[in-house]
């Protein structure tokens, strides 16, 4: 199996595992073409993301302002 290597490519994928998803239910059998193809789809875009859209850790005042959100604080 090849990797993604490019944004086209990527583009691509993400289009094809949003039309599976439009048909694989969560009670699919783990053996259906569809839910097989989904699996690796989603996998080499999990790959993909990693190296080239990594999540970054966010800074101290982003979490306190995340933490002020969720609480309905402002800072009056």
């Amino acid at each position: 199996m090849r990797t993604i290597k490019t944004q086209k490519e990527y583009k691509a994928v993400c289009d094809r595992i949003e039309e599976l998803l439009e048909v694989v239910e969560n009670d699919t059998s783990t053996n259906n073409k569809n839910f097989i193809e989904l699996d690796l789809l989603s996998d080499l875009v999990a790959d993909f993301e990693e190296i080239n859209e990594p999540v970054q850790t966010p800074s101290l005042v982003e979490v306190i302002k995340l933490r002020m959100y969720e609480r309905g604080l402002n800072q009056k």
